[in-house]
C-alpha cells in the first residue's frame, strides 16, 4: 500500500507535471523540517495550520495548488483550514536543497538569488564566530542556527538590515557562540533590533578590550556635556574605565532588561553623581542623562 506522501506526490504530478514531482517532494520534506523548528513561521504550535502553495506559470496562466504540510494532502475550499499560515513555492524558480554551508549540514529553501545573497552574508559572519552551529536552515530570508538542545539563533536579513532573535538560548550563550561576529554584524548591517543590541552589550562587557571599544563607539560620543565633564575631571581616566568595566562585567546579562542604569558618586561632591542610562532600542543604543533604576552604583 502506498504511503500518504506517495499518494500526495502522485496527485500533485497530475496537477502539474511529472517532472515537477522531485522538486515538490524536496520542498515538502524541507518545509516539514521548518515546520518542526520551535517558533518558526510554520510551526503548528502557534495554532496555525502550515500550508505550502505550489505555483507554476503556464504561459499567462498561474496554476496554484495548496498542500497541508501537517496532513500531507491537497487542500480545497471545502477542507481549507480557517487558521493557517501559507508559504508560496514557485516551481519555476524556487529550490529546496540539502548541502553543506559553513561546514555544517544545511537546508536551503527559497529563490536562488536570495539564497546566494544571504549565503554569502552567512559565510562572512561565520568567519568570526567562536562556535558554529550544528545545523542550519535557510528559509527564504530567515536563518535558523541550531546549537542543539532546542536552542537556536534566528537571523532575519532584509536588504541591509538584520534582526536577531534567541530561542531557548541565554544572552551570555549567544554572545559566547557568536564572538567577534557580533562586531562584524554591527558594522556590516544597518538597522538592528533590541535583542541584537542586548547580545552586543553582553559580548562587549565580556573583556576589557571589547568594553573599551563599546564605550568609545556607543557611550562616550553620546554623553551630554555634564557627563563628559565628569570623565574629563577624572585624574586617571583609564583606571576609572577599568573600574567601571569591573562593575559592568559582574552584571547578570541573562536577566538584562531594555536598559542598564549606572550611578557613580564622587566622594568630593556626592550631591552631583554621574548618571548614565544605556537603553536598547530598535533604532540603536541610546544614552540618557538620568537613570530610572540604578543597576550599578559605586563611589570614587
Amino acid at each position: 500500500m502506498k504511503s500518504r506522501f506517495e499518494v500526495l506526490l502522485e496527485d500533485l504530478g497530475g496537477r502539474f507535471t511529472k517532472d515537477d514531482i522531485p522538486k515538490m517532494r524536496d520542498a515538502i520534506l524541507a518545509l516539514r523540517q521548518v515546520m518542526e523548528l520551535p517558533v518558526s513561521y510554520l510551526n503548528p504550535s502557534s495554532g496555525y495550520h502550515p500550508v505550502v502553495v505550489f505555483k507554476k506559470r503556464f504561459g499567462r496562466i498561474v496554476k496554484e495548488v495548496p498542500v497541508s504540510l501537517l496532513e500531507l494532502k491537497i487542500l480545497n475550499r471545502y477542507n481549507m483550514p480557517g487558521w493557517r499560515r501559507e508559504v508560496e513555492f514557485w516551481l519555476d524558480n524556487d529550490i529546496a536543497v540539502h548541502e553543506s554551508l559553513l561546514g555544517v549540514d544545511a537546508v536551503l529553501i527559497g529563490d536562488p538569488r536570495t539564497l546566494n545573497r544571504i549565503g554569502d552574508a552567512l559565510r562572512r559572519i561565520a568567519q568570526y564566530m567562536s562556535v558554529r552551529p550544528r545545523k542550519l536552515v535557510l528559509f527564504y530570508n530567515s536563518v535558523y542556527l541550531d546549537y542543539g538542545g532546542g536552542r537556536y539563533i534566528l537571523l532575519t536579513l532584509r536588504g541591509n538590515d538584520i534582526e536577531l532573535r534567541l530561542i531557548r538560548m541565554k544572552l551570555s550563550e549567544a554572545a559566547s557562540y557568536l564572538g567577534k561576529a557580533v562586531e562584524y554584524m554591527d558594522s556590516a548591517f544597518g538597522n538592528k533590533n533590541i535583542e541584537f543590541y542586548k547580545v552586543l552589550f553582553t559580548y562587549a562587557t565580556s573583556t576589557y578590550s571589547t568594553f573599551d571599544w563599546f564605550f568609545h563607539k556607543y557611550l562616550y560620543p553620546n554623553l551630554n556635556p555634564e557627563q563628559r565633564e565628569f570623565f574629563e575631571e577624572m585624574q586617571d581616566y583609564r583606571n576609572f574605565l577599568r573600574l567601571l568595566y569591573s562593575y559592568v562585567n559582574r552584571l547578570n546579562k541573562d536577566r538584562l532588561g531594555d536598559s542598564v542604569g549606572i550611578r557613580v558618586v564622587r566622594r568630593g561632591n556626592p550631591h552631583r553623581p554621574l548618571e548614565i542610562e544605556i537603553t536598547f532600542t530598535n533604532r540603536g543604543i541610546q544614552v540618557e542623562r538620568y537613570v530610572r533604576t540604578a543597576h550599578i552604583s559605586f563611589m570614587v
